[in-house]
Order: C-alpha cells, then structure tokens, then sequence
C-alpha cells in the first residue's frame, strides 16, 4: 500500500499538467474519492503544511468549475414554479451543496435574527439560498472577493426571484457587522482568524457558524477551531460531510 506522501505526490503530478477543466475535474474527483479512505492521520505536520497549499488551489479551482456549472443549471430552471430553490435543485454536487447546511436549523437560533451575513458565499451561493427557503423572512448578504462570483451569484437569485439576498464585493476581514445577527464563515475563506476578529468587534453579532475541515480536508482548507479569537468559544458541531470533508461548527460569544 502506498504511504500518504506518495498518494500526494502522485496527484500533484497528475493536476499538474491538467490544464483542461474536464480534466482537472476528473483526476481531482478521482482525488477526492481516494482521499475519502486514506489513514491520511499518519501524515505528518511538515507533510501536510508542504501539501496543503497546493491541494488547496485545486480543490478551490474544483469548486469554481462546479459552481459556475450548478449556477447555469438552477437559472435555466428559474422560471418554473415558485422561488423555492428546494423543488428545482438537481441530484449530485448541486444537492450536495445545498443540503450540507441542513443542520443549521438545529445548530442555530433563528428566534431573534433579522440580518444574516455569509462570507464567501460563492458564484452559486446554495447556503444563502438554503436559508432563504427555510427562513425566507430574513434580509441576507453573501460577501465575496471575486466578483465573477458576485455577478453570477446576484443573477441567480435576480432570475430565481428573490429580493431578500444581496451581494457585495468586499473582504470579510473589513466588513462591518454592525446590526447583524448570524455570520456564516465559508469552508474556504483564508484566514479565518482574522475574519472572526472582526466579526468579534460588533457586539450584535451573537452566533457564527464556521464551515470547518475535517482532518482529510485540512489539506484542502483552513481549520479555525484550535485558534479561535478569545471572544468566541466552541458552541456544537453538525455533521460531517463525506463529499465536502467538511461540517459547520456553532461559535459562541464568551
């Protein structure tokens, strides 16, 4: 049996010369699904401080290609029936991104939230749009520092017919949470630290949910639960997501 390194190794060399994006997609799948049942605990700290930030790039491109994807199939679909995501939403990696926050209506208290912010909402923003069908009384706002994100993603909720979600080019690290009442920090935002630092200036915001690697996914994202800001401490955890390699973690105020 191959050693963790050598799994590594092979697949840099093999995303290396995928310039193509049908084939980026395949080899990177393939990744993922090898990835899924490697002891990759035995991996040590230089080993995966040495990996990670490639495998990172790629999972991060990976993502772009599939969202830019799923945000074109939901739009041909906007215009039948009502704005409800959940009834038009197609099997595989668009269900997948739209149910893996389904354990924020457990994890969280949306008793007294008005004003949701998310950052790093994406070019398909599916959380944003999860919420919006399970608590569609709320105002939203997706944060991102793309803006081929930002546009697909605001014309998508245009053409889904959705007026309670809007989308502004800025880094979360630098927005100001004044007056809101739930953050939702993406899997993939860098670095956390000092987005949470600045989510922790505003005394309004009373809980965060942190989208968290699991160990096999730290070395496609960054984790933020052993280095949290000292206003906030480990509230609960959901459940982890196979495809993802990642679940949402509930941040208290201390």
């Amino acid at each position: 049996m191959q050693s963790c390194v050598q799994f590594l190794a092979h697949y840099h060399a093999q995303h290396l010369g995928a310039d193509d994006d049908d084939r980026f997609v395949g080899i990177h799948e393939s990744f993922l699904r090898e990835l899924s049942s490697m002891d990759i605990d035995r991996l040590d700290a230089t080993d995966r401080a040495r990996h990670a930030p490639f495998f990172s790039r790629c999972q991060k491109r990976y993502l772009a290609i599939k969202e830019r994807s799923a945000n074109a199939r939901l739009r041909a679909l906007a215009g039948s029936t009502g704005p409800s995501v959940a009834e038009k939403i197609q099997d595989g990696f668009d269900r997948n991104a739209y149910e893996r926050v389904a354990d924020l209506s457990i994890l969280v208290d949306f008793g007294n939230c008005q004003s949701v912010v998310m950052v790093g909402s994406g070019a398909f923003p599916a959380t944003l749009l999860w919420l919006h069908d399970h608590f569609p009384k709320l105002r939203y706002t997706g944060l991102d520092i793309d803006p081929g994100c930002i546009s697909l993603a605001a014309g998508l909720v245009t053409a889904m017919g959705i007026d309670t979600i809007q989308f502004a080019l800025v880094d979360g690290n630098c927005y100001d949470f004044d007056g809101v009442d739930f953050v939702y920090v993406a899997n993939h935002v860098v670095p956390k630290k000092a987005v949470l630092q600045q989510i922790a200036r505003s005394a309004s915001v009373r809980q965060v949910v942190v989208r968290e690697p699991t160990r096999r996914g730290e070395l496609m994202a960054e984790a933020a639960r052993d280095d949290l800001p000292p206003a906030f401490a480990i509230g609960a955890a959901g459940a982890e997501h196979g495809s993802f390699m990642s679940y949402d973690l509930l941040l208290r105020r201390i």
